[in-house]
């Protein structure tokens, strides 16, 4: 091997001592030194959450809690691992429902037991000198340095580097993390010129979807399954694109293709289970919540929301303890978790035949929801929102429906929930123009505090940003202008205390909708030092 192995550190994952001992033994006559094993998806998780590992080798069956899928979807969720870390998939297992979910979420090698010292050594070797040059730059994006990840970027790829698809890759996914959609259009058409390749198409669709061109992020999401049945994502793209048309019914028939190819990922059953319901197609509804549940006993995409649909279901049909049920559920599963006790508030207000017990559970879901202080998802809105207005409380209803549309005026896909809610709720007569005009006042808001910035008016725009993040508190552009303009401001005068406390609740609001966002990440590495001095 050309890369020095012995200096890299390795995590092993399985629930078989001998097994962790054989591949130990294999590890140590590569001259490895540095090797952590442990025998379930749990410490695995703890591992890496306080380790950094080069490679990380988990088996498939990992006993009882989290299998290897389950390991690998949440450190790629959590973004636990970069790009440089080597995951490889050990197993004896071949039924195509494990590889179909495994392969979903891109291990980098996969070993099927039995396997020799020499075949592990060639596919690490392969994969080692691969990834070699992508450390420097994984170290630029941990840094929050993404300016110094293109331009390494950039340099790796006149060096005519090996790894030429990965780093065009690699640019794209930070243009589109960047929201700089046209250059990540421009980066995957260029690759697309040359010759098709799968990843790259997948790409361009994203960019269409994202610049809100869906008729052409169908047609290409349409072209990719046409050609290749089981480019899974594929599928997810082309169902969330036909929903922004309004093609619900192809949107639902799209995602159970998937499913019916696919079954072990949770977020296409739950959002074949959304579908359904809007569809008024309950029996499907109710299947994929009850095999997404299934599924995510163990996985970080496990939801109170899922058990609270069910419980509706349930309780639709008449199944009342069925439905009790599941709304225990949410209490087992997500115990001392605040969103947790606010679904099952929510359900048990929604699915109590006793009517004084309903209503006093709509009141302490009230109370929940506003010691939120609207901090909250648009899935949580418009669930409450729906608990409102089955109780009665329409105008709280509008009113949460209307704050979630200005924390997300810039979420195309959350406009479009709130807007339908609204419509289905019979709350207002032409949703889409409302949501237009919420839409069209943040982003005046935003435009005028930008022009007093840029005429160095900084106490002003301070003013005006600061009072427009307290009435959106979830509103990541409107908290990330206010964090930048204090930013700004200190930069000039000098911290204090009471600017420093400022700054920090704006940016720690953006942390807590959206902690992998380029913006706020380059505002938090600015801003350590102020706020630092000022204490």
């Amino acid at each position: 091997m050309s890369i020095e192995i012995e200096k890299l550190r390795f995590l092993i994952i399985d629930d078989y001592a001998d097994m962790r001992g054989v591949l130990r033994n294999m590890l140590l006559s590569f001259g490895v030194v540095g090797i952590d094993s442990v025998s379930n998806g749990k410490e695995a998780i703890h591992n890496i959450e306080t380790q950094r590992y080069d490679v990380i080798l988990c088996d498939y069956n990992l006993g009882e809690g989290r299998d290897g899928q389950q390991v690998l979807e949440e450190i790629r969720h959590r973004k636990l691992i970069g790009v440089s870390t080597i995951f490889i998939m050990v197993t004896a297992e071949n039924t195509r429902v494990m590889v179909m979910g495994a392969v979903e979420y891109e291990p980098d090698s996969y070993l099927s037991k039995p396997f020799t010292k020499d075949l592990l050594g060639q596919r690490l070797s392969n994969l080692l000198n691969m990834k070699a040059d992508l450390v420097e730059i994984e170290h630029a994006i941990d840094a929050y340095d993404f300016d110094l990840a293109n331009r390494l970027i950039d340099i790796k790829l006149e060096q005519k580097s090996r790894n030429h698809n990965i780093l065009v890759r690699l640019k794209a996914e930070l243009a589109i993390q960047e929201r700089n959609y046209k250059e990540a259009a421009k980066i995957y058409e260029n690759i697309l010129s040359n010759r098709e390749i799968v990843w790259a198409k997948l790409g361009l669709g994203k960019a269409k979807y994202y610049e809100e061109d869906y008729i052409e992020a169908k047609k290409i999401f349409s072209e990719l399954i046409r050609d290749n049945e089981r480019f899974m994502a594929a599928y997810d793209w082309l169902a969330k694109t036909q929903q922004m048309l309004d093609e619900l019914k192809d949107a639902q028939e799209v995602l159970r293709k998937g499913v019916t190819l696919s079954a072990k990922a949770i977020p296409r059953q739950q959002a074949l289970a959304e579908l359904a319901m809007r569809n008024g197609d309950e029996k499907t509804a109710e299947k994929a919540l009850g095999q997404a549940i299934t599924l995510g006993k163990h996985s970080i995409y496990k939801h109170p929301s899922m058990f609270s649909n069910i419980a509706q279901l349930k309780a639709k049909r008449g199944l009342h303890d069925e439905a009790k049920w599941y709304v225990k559920e949410i209490a087992k599963n997500f115990k001392d978790d605040q969103e947790g006790k606010l679904y099952t508030a929510i359900s048990n207000s929604l699915i109590l035949e006793d009517a004084e017990a309903a209503k006093k559970n709509m009141q302490i879901a009230s109370d929940l929801f506003h010691e939120l202080d609207g901090q909250v998802s648009p899935q949580i809105a418009v669930d409450m929102a729906k608990a409102c207005s089955h109780s009665g409380n329409e105008e709280m209803a509008k009113e949460i429906l209307h704050q979630a549309a200005s924390n997300n005026h810039t979420d195309a896909e959350a406009l479009r929930d709130i807007s339908d809610t609204m419509g289905d709720l019979k709350l207002e007569k032409d949703p889409k123009k409302i949501i237009s005009k919420i839409k069209n006042k943040v982003v005046a808001l935003n435009n005028d505090g930008a022009k007093l910035v840029r005429s160095g008016k900084l106490a002003e725009a301070m003013q005006l940003f600061e009072e427009a993040a307290e009435g959106m508190p979830a509103n990541i552009v409107v908290n990330l202008n206010a964090a930048r303009t204090f930013l700004m401001f200190m930069e000039q005068t000098g911290p204090t205390m009471q600017l420093a406390n400022k700054l920090h609740k704006f940016l720690s609001r953006v942390e807590g909708v959206e902690p992998d966002n380029r913006a706020f990440l380059r505002l938090k590495k600015r801003a350590v030092g102020l706020i630092d001095s000022a204490g």
